[in-house]
């Protein structure tokens, strides 16, 4: 099977409803193949917009008209032509020769489309510029409408432009060192020995910043030496007081700020509803550290623990990742306004559970830019209990990362360079 096959099968089943990343890290073969069946994927879905724009200019005909697989396969050959550096004539001929193993009616579409395309200047190919920011923004930087909108209402135009450009960029995986077991300047001198790019996180100490996946680092990663994490998300998990008492990751899966909080020395408990991600959990903590992890099953808007067993409480809610698009570039095709709707009224249950233990801290984060999954769900709690309030989390934040520090809360977006997160950090009052 072709890598450009092997893409294929990926786009469609994320197209089904599957993710991509836990698709492309299941690949195996040549480290180059890998890189180019990851980027061509990626590459893909991050475009898809403007990518049938084009599709339809030149097509002449509405994208709902065209049938699933050879839409798929034109889209992967547009991506090709536009943003990849593969030859012309392998672009046009391979996605040729593949529309005739698996959609072999249309390869003379797929063919006729994809010529006029090497003809055709296919960058210029936007809305016609009529002064309407908004009419232009979605089709230019591949985003649904809806949710630019939403975001120059919270951001405005030049700062939205910023988070839709960074979301449009390329992000690998920053890795959080182990420092028990070797200092930041070994774990340095394995990068630099394997020819991977590299810089020290700005925001976060322990974290590096990596240009290239991780696919050379695969026995450093299984051996407990790094852990693939956002430094954004490490972050959140560094404002945790783990020092004075017992923590509580409250929707712990998939693990990694369970993992930053025991490497800082924190007694941590690890719980989530499904059993199934807290296995693997399980099976990650013990290469890291070597108490072995306190885990447990339970809906956290019923929690099983017993009030005043935690110092703190980190509730990283489950939300519409819509700060991590860059990685997940299919969140933003997959989102509705119904579904923010729905995570904050979930979000609202858990924090309520969260502070109805009655610990001395209770860090609330979302990996989400929308107000009604971060304020508003942070005004609901206040306003429901006079026992706590909110404070600086600048007291708790690292010098670095207190320039994302805004009114007291943690609120660092994409165009930083990292996923977007906000953080709130409530203190009990009595």
């Amino acid at each position: 099977m072709t890598e450009r096959e092997q893409a294929l099968d990926i786009l469609l089943s994320v197209d089904d409803g599957a993710f991509a990343t836990p698709l492309l890290d299941a690949l195996q073969g040549e480290t180059r193949d890998v890189n180019f069946i990851r980027t061509l994927v990626l590459g893909v879905l991050r475009w898809q917009l403007r990518l049938d724009y084009v599709i339809e200019q030149l097509a002449a005909r509405r994208v709902a008209r065209i049938d699933r697989m050879p839409m798929q396969l034109l889209r992967m050959g547009i991506y090709q032509l536009m943003f990849m550096e593969v030859p012309t004539y392998a672009a046009v001929s391979e996605t040729v020769t593949l529309t005739g193993r698996r959609a072999a009616r249309a390869k003379g579409f797929v063919n006729a489309v994809l010529r006029k395309a090497t003809a055709s200047d296919l960058h210029a190919m936007l809305p016609p510029d009529s002064g309407d920011e908004l009419a232009r923004l979605p089709v230019e930087f591949a985003h649904p409408k809806w949710l630019v909108e939403r975001w120059v209402s919270s951001f405005g135009v030049s700062r939205t432009k910023a988070i839709l450009a960074s979301n449009q960029s390329f992000s690998h995986p920053d890795l959080l060192v182990n420092e028990r077991r070797l200092s930041i300047e070994a774990a340095e001198e394995i990068l630099t020995a394997k020819q991977i790019s590299f810089e020290r996180s700005a925001i976060t100490p322990g974290v590096l910043r990596i240009e290239a996946g991780t696919s050379k680092l695969r026995e450093e990663i299984a051996a407990g030496l790094f852990y693939p994490m956002d430094e954004a998300s490490v972050l959140v998990a560094t404002l945790v007081d783990v020092h004075h008492g017992r923590v509580l990751d409250l929707a712990a899966a998939p693990g990694g700020k369970s993992l930053v909080m025991a490497l800082r020395g924190g007694n941590v408990t690890s719980n989530d509803i499904s059993p199934q991600r807290l296995y693997r959990l399980r099976r990650l903590l013990p290469r890291f550290v070597d108490r072995q992890p306190s885990l447990v099953v339970s809906d956290a808007r019923a929690a099983v623990f017993r009030r005043g067993a935690f110092h703190s409480v980190l509730l990283d809610a489950p939300c519409s990742a819509t700060g991590t698009i860059r990685k997940s570039p299919e969140i933003k095709w997959r989102l509705t306004r119904e579904a923010i709707e729905a995570f904050s009224l979930l979000q609202r249950e858990m924090i309520a559970e969260a502070l109805k233990l009655d610990p001395e801290v209770c860090i609330y984060s979302t990996c989400s830019l929308e107000p009604e999954e971060n304020d508003g769900v942070i005004d609901h709690a206040l306003a429901s209990t006079a026992h706590y309030r909110l404070v600086d989390a600048g007291e708790m934040a690292t010098r670095e990362a207190h320039r994302w520090i805004r009114d007291g809360v943690l609120r660092i977006t994409p165009e930083s360079g990292t996923d977007g997160f906000t953080a709130f950090v409530l203190r009990r009052t009595s």
